[in-house]
């Protein structure tokens, strides 16, 4: 999860010091002779990706489209809501997001959010990004979609500068990124206080959690450095509801997060069950008092609360997975506008899990539990954590790309960076119900 990367990459900061807002990255894409779902044929880039030195094994000839990336996605949501009934994924990841010279250092996590200006926004945990400069935080921006993206660091837009760690006990805790979103514009960042190799219980608690804002597409992030928005391991790990390029689709003027209590996803150690919800008006996300959490229904409408402490799940699997690993994880909730449709991906160790609903708060219906049992092979893997960015739907929101990771220790660390896998979506005959 940590990579040894700090003595490693020493010598080469020194020396490539004026590199260090990003060496660029190299793309590769891995055919393993599997059966996969087909790929959309509208998945070409507009974007000259000089920096992307794309290993595959395609005729991509992406910089002759001029296509726009907004073109794959619907502008329009159906009155009607289509139930998803299952979820088929690539056996293995096929396109790999690198960092060009330490492909085995780039990070994890992942979290996105699709902005205005077609650009895709993430942050990694522990590693260097595209860049040559570590942090326990990194952000960085994605240009293209697989299998033909370029990725690079943002300047100075790594660990302190974009997210805190509050505390007594700081030196045991690290920053990890776990949702991001757009929103008018600007960018928002959910990232949790992690308990690391130092802590009683590595991995085992997010002690704090809280939120990061950019309004300058990342170049400078603020926050209160003085406390977190969230803490006592409670909605520590927080990560937006995902409308499309800037939210384009969003249902109301809210702002809509997922979180859980205790992890991440170590359930070994915590055991999260229950998934929570929370909303937040849009123009006021950095003040808590704003926040207010799903705590029930009633006839069929969601009540609210702002103390935190009557908060009710949304999501509850107390399903038992490979290791005793529980279901419930870090991962995406993602809105497929074809389909007036909610998905939630999240995954146990062995296994990825897919939920689905016709509105944010369900009730939610799990319709695909997919496992890698028997040993993991470069041709064979799960990951972590798996989330759907809405920029890789296809146009029918009926398949598109996931991305995940592996840890550092796996596969050489090779796998330690963006991975991306097709997936297609089983859905029902159209029905007559409205979502919003």
């Amino acid at each position: 999860m940590q990579p040894g990367y700090l003595i490693a990459c020493g010598l080469l900061i020194l020396l490539l010091i004026s590199f260090s807002t990003g060496c660029g990255t190299e793309g590769s894409s891995t055919d393993s002779g599997q059966s996969r779902p087909t790929a959309d044929d509208d998945n070409d880039d507009d974007n000259d990706n000089d920096d992307n030195d794309n290993d595959n094994n395609n005729d991509n000839d992406n910089d002759d489209n001029d296509n726009d990336d907004n073109d794959d996605n619907d502008d329009t949501t159906p009155a009607v809501s289509i139930p998803i009934l299952g979820v088929e994924v690539e056996d293995a990841t096929s396109y790999r997001l690198m960092n060009r010279l330490l492909p085995m250092n780039t990070g994890d996590l992942w979290p996105a959010a699709w902005a205005e200006d077609d650009r895709l926004y993430t942050a990694c945990g522990d590693g260097l990004g595209f860049g040559l400069i570590p942090g326990d935080l990194v952000v960085c921006v994605v240009d293209g979609k697989p299998p033909a993206m370029a990725g690079h660091n943002i300047p100075g837009a790594r660990s302190a500068a974009v997210a805190g760690l509050w505390g007594p006990e700081i030196l045991k805790l690290n920053r990890k990124p776990t949702g991001m979103t757009c929103v008018d514009g600007d960018l928002y960042l959910f990232s949790q206080n992690l308990a690391n190799r130092w802590s009683d219980d590595p991995f085992g608690y997010a002690e704090n959690g809280s939120v990061s804002v950019s309004h300058d597409h990342g170049a400078t992030w603020d926050y209160d450095h003085t406390a977190p928005l969230f803490t006592d391991r409670v909605f520590t790990t927080g990560f937006f509801l995902d409308f499309g390029r800037c939210g384009e689709h969003a249902i109301d003027d809210f702002v809509y997060v997922y979180g859980l209590d205790g992890n991440w996803r170590w359930s070994e150690t915590v055991a999260p069950t229950e998934l929570f919800l929370a909303r937040v008006p849009r123009d006021r996300i950095m003040e808590r008092s704003a926040w207010e959490f799903y705590t029930g229904e009633s006839q069929g409408e969601p009540i609210w609360s702002a103390a935190i402490a009557d908060k009710a799940p949304v999501l509850t699997d107390e399903t038992r997975y490979s290791d005793d690993w529980t279901g419930v994880a870090q991962g995406s909730v993602v809105f497929l506008p074809a389909l007036n449709r909610y998905l939630y991906s999240t995954r146990a160790k062995n296994e990825w899990i897919f939920h689905e609903a016709e509105k944010p708060w369900g009730p939610w219906t799990k319709v695909t539990v997919r496992e890698w049992t028997g040993g993991w092979t470069e041709e064979y893997h799960a990951g972590y954590p798996v989330t759907i960015p809405a920029k890789f739907l296809d146009a029918d929101s009926r398949g598109g790309w996931l991305l995940s990771s592996l840890s550092s220790s796996t596969f050489d660390g090779l796998y330690y960076n963006m991975n991306f896998r097709r997936f297609e979506l089983e859905v029902a005959a159209e029905t007559k119900t409205t979502n919003h």
